[in-house]
């Protein structure tokens, strides 16, 4: 915040808020609604102004937790949030940055009506938050190991059960399950897909019977222990069937490529530099190309990216730093083809390269 010559930042975003004061409550209902926020100075403790009714959670990790005046679901939103807002600017007031800049992550209409009539001047939080949470902690890296752990049992009870006739929102629940009993939190997307629904790429979950000979692929997009994400994608064959030949050259293809750009990742690369590197998608798959190469992952997805060397690259000159976890992910599927693969792991780099954090076997059964 201090290089951004930002004094204070106001976070809605629960991974922000999470990030700066260790608390969450309600993650996935707090994300679609502004019932708790965070005023985190760039100087001393942030206060959390916290839904009532979590206030006794979040105060055994925050110092200062006050209620929340929420401003949604009234008759009179602009009343209302013209009261939350005269409690942010006292807030701010109090703690010595009254009459800054307000570098803000997400903000209601009401709410944002009600600062600028306060007389605040808001600017985007993004590059303090992103630029904060790029490079990973020891404890961060500690809790990526233990979250690693509970992804690889979640994909080994995934493909445990992967047989013939069970449904896809059967293969889900088996993965759900596994990550709560593991002690994680939720998962983010729904996508495992089966035969036909594995092409095109981003299909979700259905009531899909699995038949002899399917591909099935996963993708984790699992909010794990204390909220960190992982993102691991794997593609198997139901049955003893052997794959055909065109199932088989996707899944090679995609594992070469796969391995491929994971060997060039280390740090000191741009991401210029980097997707210069990288290892051309078969021209076949280029049209249903996931939507980048690389990207960085912590409490959700981050910064930075590594896009096609064909695409603007997004990050072009970011330096990839050591101890940063990237996700390494791609989609190949043909444009109207019956099948296609998803594969990915995600790495912590070191100074000689990266390791994965989740070391899960690729299927043998596509050799």
């Amino acid at each position: 915040m201090r290089a951004r010559d930002v004094t204070s930042c106001l976070l809605f975003n629960e991974p922000n808020i999470r990030y700066a004061t260790g608390a969450s409550a309600m993650p996935i209902y707090a994300m679609s609604t502004f019932v708790r926020c965070a005023l985190v100075p760039a100087e001393g403790r942030p206060i959390l102004f916290e839904h009532a009714n979590s206030m006794h959670r979040s105060g055994h990790v925050v110092d200062d937790v006050r209620p929340m005046h929420a401003w949604e679901f009234y008759d009179d939103q602009e009343a209302e949030a013209a009261i939350w807002a005269g409690e942010i600017t006292a807030s701010m007031e109090e703690l010595g940055v009254g009459g800054e800049r307000l570098a803000v992550d997400r903000l209601g209409t009401p709410g944002f009506l009600a600062l600028q009539r306060e007389g605040v001047t808001i600017v985007d939080s993004a590059p303090a938050t992103q630029g904060a949470r790029e490079v990973k902690t020891p404890e961060e890296i500690r809790l990526f190991e233990i979250n690693g752990s509970m992804v690889v049992n979640m994909l080994s009870a995934f493909e445990a059960a992967l047989v013939p006739g069970i449904r896809e929102r059967e293969l889900l629940a088996v993965l759900s399950d596994t990550m709560l009993r593991g002690g994680g939190e939720y998962l983010a997307t729904s996508t495992v897909c089966s035969g036909p629904n594995t092409n095109p790429w981003r299909a979700e979950a259905t009531d899909r019977v699995i038949a002899p000979g399917d591909l099935v692929f996963v993708d984790t997009d699992t909010v794990g222990i204390e909220g960190y994400f992982f993102c691991v994608s794997r593609s198997f064959l139901a049955g003893d069937e052997r794959p055909t030949s065109a199932q088989r050259d996707t899944f090679n293809a995609s594992l070469e490529w796969l391995e491929g750009l994971r060997s060039v990742v280390r740090p000191g690369l741009t991401c210029r530099e980097l997707a210069a590197l990288a290892p051309p998608l078969p021209e076949r798959y280029l049209a249903q190309r996931y939507e980048c190469m690389i990207h960085g992952i912590g409490l959700e997805e981050e910064s930075p990216s590594v896009c096609y060397p064909i695409d603007r690259q997004s990050n072009a000159d970011r330096m990839i730093e050591e101890d940063m976890t990237l996700v390494i992910e791609l989609y190949a599927g043909e444009p109207g083809g019956d099948h296609g693969v998803k594969l990915g792991d995600q790495v912590h780099v070191v100074a000689d390269g990266s390791r994965i954090l989740a070391p899960y076997p690729f299927s043998a059964s596509f050799s």
